[in-house]
């Protein structure tokens, strides 16, 4: 059996509900994919070819249409987008180009959908060693994954196994015809140095380089997958307030290198850019301070913070407050900037809704010197020294929605009801959530 199509057929399903997305360029790798998926698919699945004109050549319209006319005489239906997203300052080409790709491949995929690239084990290869020469660690020599979660679908390279020249025999067995791209002999770029540089001066002098890279690529995933699990151990104990949320008791006793993998390692799980080795140490100066200190680390959009004994992870929001007022009607959720307002309809407690409808609400937030009265406690107080209170830290403070009735403080969203707006016994209430950013 052609050893390609074996590992198309262990690889994939093809009797799952969604449809296969081929990300089609037209050269030799893509091409073979889409021909090879389209003999086993037999109509059991939806297969669309999805080619992106990033318009860096001349010819690149001519490319369009040879792929839409390459996946005609396949039987397969296609779809040609032109990438139009603005390159970003400091963005190199191939970094440009690749984020507009999967922007537009994302904006396709519905749920069970199937994305397939044609990465095969020259990737592999080539990828550990700019990363080696990187100075990257275990996660980073890990290799590529053959599975991951990809906008609301999966993104899936079956091809990692198979080498560049099992495809080029398939591609010449079966008399296809594919683009090439010139780009691609340009040694200026890394990996084309390593393709035609390094690799075949590996091989002249250790033949099975290319096998035993691939067998340390499968080691550094091991040791990663272990690290990981660690640290996950410790993440999940001490984030019991939401994964945007660690208590710096996990850290205590822990040498620097184990500090820095739980940090990476819990960066990485709330979904935030993972920061460089510059930002980390400044993060573990972070964990060193003093209880009363309230020190930042900012990095790609993305800020670490710690009040009290936790750190926090939040976005960089940099759009003003002062002076914010909305009308509020408590029967439909709210995002608000870094959270979500949400409530639901109780007895006996909650904000009055019979306020709520004969007066109505507004939202505003804190400017400073407010007071209130919340239920069940002897006396009012300001809302300062209320939320050191409840523990809220600075930051979040002047982002929690207060509710007003009549002009007057009614409820601080998630937090409390105040005196006189809370619903009496049998009459019908609100009860208010504020899920913040740390909690999403």
């Amino acid at each position: 059996m052609d050893p390609l199509l074996n590992a198309l057929r262990s690889t994939l399903d093809f009797d799952a509900p969604g449809r296969f997305y081929v990300a089609y360029s037209g050269g030799v790798d893509s091409t073979v994919l889409l021909h090879a998926i389209a003999a086993i698919c037999n109509d059991r699945t939806p297969l669309v070819a999805i080619h992106v004109d990033h318009r860096l050549h001349d010819t690149s319209a001519q490319w369009a249409k040879h792929c839409t006319d390459a996946a005609m005489a396949l039987g397969v239906r296609s779809l040609s987008f032109i990438a139009e997203d603005a390159k970003r300052a400091g963005e190199s080409i191939e970094t440009w180009a690749r984020r507009c790709r999967y922007s537009i491949f994302a904006r396709q995929l519905r749920s069970d959908d199937v994305l397939l690239t044609a990465h095969h084990q020259d990737d592999v290869v080539e990828t550990f060693l700019l990363q080696l020469l990187r100075g990257a660690g275990p996660h980073g020599l890990s290799g590529i994954a053959s599975h991951q979660p990809f906008a609301e679908g999966t993104l899936v390279r079956p091809l990692l196994g198979v080498s560049r020249a099992q495809i080029l025999d398939y591609a010449r067995s079966h008399e296809l015809n594919w683009i090439e791209d010139p780009s691609n002999a340009n040694t200026q770029h890394n990996r084309n140095y390593i393709r035609h540089e390094i690799m075949p001066a590996l091989e002249r002098r250790w033949p099975a380089a290319a096998d035993r890279i691939v067998h340390a690529v499968s080691l550094q995933r091991q040791a990663a997958s272990i690290l990981d699990g660690t640290a996950d151990e410790k993440i999940t104990q001490a984030c019991s307030s939401g994964i945007r949320q660690i208590s710096t008791d996990v850290f205590s006793n822990l040498d620097p290198s184990r500090q820095r993998w739980i940090l990476k390692r819990w960066i990485a799980r709330a979904n935030y850019p993972i920061p460089d080795s510059a930002h980390l140490e400044q993060m573990l100066n972070v964990l060193g301070a003093k209880r009363d200190a309230q020190p930042t680390v900012s990095w790609k959009g993305a800020q670490l913070r710690r009040y009290r004994n936790s750190l926090y992870l939040t976005q960089i929001d940099e759009q003003p407050v002062s002076g914010f007022s909305a009308s509020w009607d408590p029967c439909f959720p709210l995002q608000l900037g870094p959270g979500k307002l949400t409530a639901r309809q109780v007895l006996g407690r909650g904000v009055s809704a019979t306020l709520v409808q004969e007066e109505g609400a507004i939202l505003k937030y804190r400017l400073g010197g407010e007071r209130c009265h919340p239920v069940g406690r002897a006396h009012s107080q300001t809302l300062k020294r209320l939320f050191q209170h409840w523990g809220i830290p600075p930051w979040e403070r002047d982002r929690t929605p207060i509710i007003y009735i009549g002009g007057n403080i009614a409820a601080i969203a998630g937090l409390c009801v105040c005196l006189p707006f809370g619903a009496k016994p049998g009459e019908p209430g609100w009860d208010i959530s504020w899920l913040h950013e740390t909690e999403l």
